[in-house]
């Protein structure tokens, strides 16, 4: 199989307005990610800071709300529909963002972090393993045959 054989990700999601439309939102691909990333630095706070982003978008970074929507519906740079995406109820805006987020990071923003993070250290150490090579006395005392309950034969 070759690179160009795979097809790219098409997990889509629709969301229901307040005002009963539904819009199609995509998860966000790395060039998405990293053009609204270096718009708004401080969101980089945030990717540290496990799973549950939504809230931390709202209450930290509302200025990259609409960005982020707009490019979860294919307007990546659009300003007119960031402006638009911007506007919406904040109702709506937790919706999307919730799609958004979930399927830019299936499998949660803590595995994303935990990955680069083993990317960036190397493979991790393996435990050292000691094989102790002295037999250790038993702490119980040896059993009689007397002792031991019957067997059944």
């Amino acid at each position: 199989m070759d690179l160009l054989d795979i097809a790219p990700a098409t997990s889509v999601e629709p969301v229901k307005l307040a005002n009963g439309q539904r819009l199609v939102v995509r998860g966000l691909h790395a060039n998405a990610i990293a053009a609204i990333v270096s718009r708004f630095p401080e969101m980089v706070l945030l990717l540290g800071g496990g799973d549950n982003l939504v809230p931390k978008l709202v209450a930290q970074c509302g200025v990259a709300i609409g960005p982020i929507i707009a490019a979860g519906c294919d307007h990546l740079g659009d300003e007119k529909a960031e402006q638009v995406a911007a506007a919406l109820l904040i109702e709506d805006q937790i919706k999307l963002l919730t799609a958004i987020v979930g399927l830019t990071f299936p499998n949660g923003l803590g595995a994303v972090m935990d990955m680069v993070t083993a990317a960036m250290t190397g493979p991790s150490a393996k435990p050292i393993v000691r094989v102790r090579l002295k037999k250790s006395p038993s702490a119980s005392p040896h059993s009689s045959g007397a002792d031991l309950p019957p067997t059944m034969q």
